[in-house]
């Protein structure tokens, strides 16, 4: 089970401030970081779009931090003018006005979409109450029908009994006819509201389940999935593993280069685990910050170990512009298949105490290289 990868603002470091203007760099950090988590939680508009938005947003969110002059135009505004890198000759009301409107854009559909919700359950209530009052007329004509034939049975007028029962078969045929088209009719008008709110409804449960960043799996998929499989696994007896994978010096790289460096890290990481998890049950996970995981239905730890041997060149094969200056593209990576009888927290800590090893040889390496080095 994969997922679509999602867009994500560029993270940016705030390098252009004088470094003795420390509370200038707070705030500019801290206005940083409020904008980053706007355009993390932008919400998908039903027009499209989104990707060419959160475009706009960070392009506007770099100039705020850094004076990178904006070059998108507003559909209904005139161009922007590139401004300087000091922090007085930035654009601050183009900022405003931009996140602004996006923000007033995002309430106009929240809104609109609550107002569909109350509308259905509205036509739920009245047709209920109109199909009730439909019912309360025709048991009122029935029952008058059943009067009129009870008094020609009393009179013993046989020719009145013949007639009178043939008009109440004409008339609870006729009410029966009544009942099945306005019910058919409620029917269709109920389910065509009930498909428009589950669709809308599908497109928010995927995008609660999907990491922005990477568009993999995030942790509420990787809980479910590993508790669901490993119960589905105990009754077949079929193998199961559990690859955890930590994005190696995600820290130097966001440090020297900046966090829209480490953000490109972690998407190139998923990228590399697309191209080789290609299970139609495996499960791609980015559970938080640098950490991913992956589940593997009907894989044993010897099959899922060639796959983390294979990962491996694709992150040394990808176009990571970072190598040479400041950290090679790589990752930790630990296998653990499920032992009968194990609970999930012991197979995630094993998959977990694998991939550290791994990890701590690597920080181990690297400090011996730059002693010999120095």
């Amino acid at each position: 089970m994969l997922f679509k990868r999602a867009s994500h603002p560029t993270a940016t470091s705030t390098s252009h401030v004088a470094p003795d203007n420390d509370q200038a760099l707070l705030v500019l950090d801290t206005l940083g970081q409020i904008l980053a988590s706007y355009i993390y939680g932008c919400i998908e508009l039903p027009r499209g779009g989104d990707e060419a938005a959160r475009a706009r947003l960070s392009a506007w969110r770099r100039h705020a931090l850094l004076g990178v002059p904006v070059d998108t135009v507003d559909d209904d505004a005139t161009p922007t003018p590139p401004r300087g890198g000091s922090i007085p000759e930035r654009d601050w009301r183009g900022v405003s006005s931009t996140f602004a409107e996006h923000r007033r854009e995002e309430q106009h559909y929240v809104e609109h979409a609550l107002s569909d919700l109350r509308e259905a359950l509205w036509t739920c209530i009245e047709r209920t109450h109109l199909a009730m009052q439909r019912e309360h007329h025709a048991d009122g004509a029935s029952a008058q029908q059943v009067q009129r034939v009870r008094g020609a049975l009393d009179r013993l007028d046989t020719g009145a009994v013949k007639d009178e029962i043939s008009q109440a078969m004409k008339t609870l045929e006729t009410i029966t006819a009544e009942r099945q088209t306005a019910q058919r009719t409620i029917y269709a008008q109920l389910a065509e509201r009930v498909e428009h709110l589950g669709r809308e409804l599908e497109v928010a449960r995927k995008a609660s389940e999907t990491d922005s960043l990477t568009g993999l799996g995030n942790r509420l998929v990787f809980d479910r999935t590993t508790s669901r499989q490993l119960a589905l696994h105990a009754l077949g007896g079929q193998p199961l593993t559990l690859v955890m994978l930590d994005l190696d010096f995600l820290k130097p790289i966001n440090d020297a280069a900046g966090h829209h460096a480490g953000d490109e890290a972690l998407i190139l990481v998923g990228r590399a685990l697309s191209k080789v998890f290609l299970g139609d049950t495996d499960v791609l996970c980015r559970i938080g910050g640098d950490e991913f995981a992956v589940v593997l239905p009907n894989t044993t730890a010897e099959v899922a170990g060639r796959q983390v041997a294979r990962l491996h060149r694709v992150l040394e094969q990808a176009e990571w512009a970072y190598a040479e200056t400041v950290a090679p593209l790589a990752a930790s990576a630990g296998v653990a298949e499920w032992l009968r009888g194990e609970t999930v927290e012991e197979w995630l800590r094993r998959a977990d105490a694998s991939m550290y090893v791994q990890k701590q040889a690597k920080h181990r390496d690297a400090a011996a290289g730059e002693r010999s080095a120095a």
